[in-house]
């Protein structure tokens, strides 16, 4: 999977929220506009405000999601095993080679939690918060997303994942932002697969016939839209056995299990608002 997928033409001005300003809500598409991804379809640009591409090198590496002006919430794997000066977090991005209006942030810091461990079928623990360079400005195309409660349980639902990654096992990354709905499962029919061994508590599996996250989108948030309209963040693209395999759900890290971990590690920085 990946551990380690007639032209309408509109104009749209992006309106800029001052840092620090709750004027923003967590969790809001984007009104700007009135597939690691496989199985996926585009996203309606800027749809996802707070999803951000880590590149490597140029090249896409990883998924994020903007949880304060200056933190990325991501996979521990996307920098265990790598150096993350040489990455880039791109902010505001919907086609990846068209950057006109996007904010560009190199990473000053990185904190993988201190529990993370890895086995060559699966990574445990696998969370980090990646500190930007400089503060972002909020704007229709930027935003954070909402967190969940601690402990809060989402199986049964309905979520979305987002990303740039490859949209087949050896396909190329995708151009645009992709996106794909999942059902998490309970957890007993998540423990009852053929992953069942290498499962711990911290984790959950989210499935679809032919859609699934893949190369890229690892770090990527796993969301559920909520009945007042706004997006929380239920899980962090992990790791899993190929793309879209039917004998093995996608595996995702329980955000609500890490909350005060999260916020230990962000206090410093502009939120948008949660209501």
């Amino acid at each position: 999977m990946f551990s380690q997928s007639i032209v309408f033409v509109v104009i749209a001005i992006s309106k800029v929220v001052p840092i620090g300003s709750t004027e923003c809500e967590c969790g809001r598409p984007s009104s700007a506009l009135s597939m690691r991804i496989v199985g996926g379809r585009q996203a309606e640009p800027h749809s996802f405000p707070w999803t951000v591409a880590i590149t490597k090198n140029h090249r896409m590496h990883c998924g994020g999601a903007l949880i304060t002006d200056r933190h990325v919430l991501s996979a521990g794997h996307c920098f265990q095993w790598d150096n993350f000066k040489s990455m880039e977090v791109l902010l505001g991005l919907h086609e990846m080679y068209e950057r006109e209006d996007v904010q560009k942030r190199s990473i000053s810091n990185v904190v993988i939690h201190e529990d993370f461990t890895s086995t060559s079928v699966r990574d445990e623990n696998d969370i980090a918060i990646a500190t930007l360079s400089e503060p972002v400005e909020f704007r229709d195309t930027i935003s954070t997303i909402c967190l969940p409660k601690p402990g809060q349980s989402f199986e049964r639902r309905v979520a979305t994942i987002v990303g740039w990654g490859r949209v087949d096992v050896k396909g190329d990354p995708s151009k645009v932002l992709l996106k794909a709905n999942l059902d998490i499962l309970p957890d007993e029919e998540c423990q009852n697969s053929q992953l069942a061994k290498h499962l711990k508590p911290t984790m959950m599996c989210a499935y679809a016939k032919g859609k699934d996250g893949c190369q890229g989108d690892s770090g990527g948030p796993l969301l559920t839209l909520e009945p007042e309209g706004k997006y929380v963040q239920a899980g962090i693209v992990s790791w899993g056995i190929g793309c879209a395999d039917p004998r093995y759900p996608g595996v995702y890290t329980k955000v609500s299990n890490y909350i005060d971990w999260i916020n230990s590690h962000s206090s410093d920085g502009a939120k948008c608002s949660d209501s």
